[in-house]
């Protein structure tokens, strides 16, 4: 994911875990069926767990002009590729893409 799309996902994240807290306070204040804020609580944890998740690193996978592959870490595609042509570009090897390790495509 690119940043630009890393920030909104964080947006709608951030909204939903809200209008989540938002509903089981008021659940809390009234005499509701504890199933419905228990499922409540599961989603807002769900939500947050996605949100920490865009924050974390992941492993990307390298392409290299020629063939050949190697792995680096970082949090966004731009970040990744980035890396990768810091750490591997040279007069002989050049980085030709990066993946995220569990997307990589079938022609890789």
């Amino acid at each position: 994911m690119t940043k630009n799309q890393i920030a909104v996902l964080a947006q709608k994240y951030t909204q939903r875990i809200k209008a989540l807290d938002l509903a089981i306070s008021k659940l809390n204040h009234a005499l509701i069926n504890a199933t419905d804020q228990f499922t409540l609580e599961i989603m807002r944890a769900e939500y947050s767990n996605k949100l920490d998740s865009l924050s974390i690193d992941k492993e990307y996978r390298v392409a290299f002009v020629g063939g050949g592959w190697n792995t680096t870490k970082a949090t966004n595609d731009e970040d990744a590729l980035k890396f990768a042509k810091a750490e591997w570009n040279s007069k002989t090897l050049k980085v030709s893409a990066v993946f995220l390790s569990e997307s990589i495509p079938n022609n890789f």
